[in-house]
């Protein structure tokens, strides 16, 4: 099966089996995680956006329009699938969803989410780090 990022409109049974797993490192609470789901597909300003392998969510990423500028938060890959170009791919979709939609910059505000390993990834993948946020110019 291949690999494939798309934007979500709907929750299923597995996404939420899936995102449980994925975002279980940063909130513990199943139901808080189930809860905030159900709330970002209900948000016309926010979007779930994720990465597919062999029908399991193993990537996802908060998007969120402002002006002329998407902006990424809840980056996370799955600890199993991580190093096999999971989030490399994730980024570079949801750059080119920004382009697609004649956006000007992706840009990534630092949080406690940003680890050091996350930051030179970022870099790595063409964003230039300022002071509290990473831009990437489409």
């Amino acid at each position: 099966m291949r690999l494939s990022a798309f934007t979500v409109t709907e929750s299923t049974p597995q996404l939420l089996i899936d995102m449980t797993k994925l975002y279980r490192p940063f909130q513990s609470n199943e139901a808080e995680i189930k809860n905030d789901f159900d709330k970002l597909l209900q948000d016309n300003g926010q979007a779930l956006f994720v990465a597919k392998f062999n029908d399991r969510h193993i990537g996802g990423l908060i998007m969120q329009y402002n002006d002329s500028e998407l902006v990424l938060s809840c980056i996370a890959v799955r600890d199993i699938t991580q190093q096999r170009g999971v989030g490399k791919y994730l980024i570079q979709q949801a750059i080119e969803h920004a382009k697609t939609q004649h956006l000007k910059t992706v840009k990534i505000i630092k949080t406690a989410q940003i680890t050091p390993e996350l930051s030179a990834f970022l870099i790595h993948q063409g964003f230039t780090e300022q002071d509290s946020e990473f831009n990437f110019s489409c």
